[in-house]
């Protein structure tokens, strides 16, 4: 016998399902799939503090990978050059990890804090990190 029940369970199933769907799309470059929370700009306490890493060539192999189509080698292109207005290596983390605008945020399990501290001392011998 169907029931009103039956009818709920099926409802939950559907958008467990439609949820998951939506959640595993891509938006291209390898970022993370959910819609970013609009950032306040405000705290950045737990992004600063100096690059964390001297290995260069790691992180531009990372670069590369994660960011090279959007800001290819630290220039303009989809997202907007990082060499013509450089930033903290604070604010470059806030910005790989929470995103803003077109830019989706990268988790550390899709992006470990070893990786973006090796991009950020690749960033730093093009200029992009002041």
């Amino acid at each position: 016998m169907y029931s009103l029940r039956n009818e709920a369970s099926v409802l939950v199933v559907l958008l467990s399902v439609c949820g998951f769907a939506v959640g595993c799309g891509s938006s291209g470059g390898g970022a993370e799939a959910a819609k970013p929370e609009a950032t306040s700009g405000g705290d950045m306490a737990g992004y600063e503090g100096p690059i964390q890493s001297t290995d260069t060539a790691g992180g531009k192999d990372k670069f590369e990978t994660f960011c090279g189509d959007c800001h290819p080698d630290g220039g303009e292109d989809e997202g907007p050059s990082l060499i013509a207005k450089p930033h903290t290596p604070g604010q470059l983390r806030k910005q790989i990890r929470e995103g803003s605008g077109k830019m989706r945020p990268f988790s550390e399990k899709r992006l470990s804090n070893p990786d973006v501290e090796s991009m950020l001392a690749w960033l730093a011998t093009v200029g992009a990190v002041k």
